[in-house]
């Protein structure tokens, strides 16, 4: 990770539509998006995706903290804050 963001943090929320499974400020986030893996670091450009199946995973300090596996959805990351609405999560 690029150092000079490592005190910087993006608002994360990941949901589905029948719950809230996190929200919290993060390091990074990784989704995956239908054209491969994609980072998420704080100043990221806006832009909107849809998502596969596979993991989410959430990073604080320079490691990862969580990691969610969901069934698909979308992310829309504007302003330093990424939502994360997926369609189902998988145990």
């Amino acid at each position: 990770m690029v150092k000079h963001l490592l005190n910087e943090q993006i608002n994360l929320n990941l949901l589905t539509p029948e719950k809230t499974f996190f929200t919290g400020d993060v390091s990074m986030v990784v989704i995956p998006a239908e054209e491969g893996e994609l980072g998420i670091l704080p100043k990221h450009a806006p832009f909107a995706t849809s998502l596969r199946a596979g993991e989410v995973k959430i990073y604080r300090n320079d490691s990862i903290s969580d990691i969610f596996t969901i069934s698909g959805g979308f992310a829309e990351i504007v302003n330093d804050k990424c939502q994360i609405v997926a369609d189902g999560m998988l145990l």
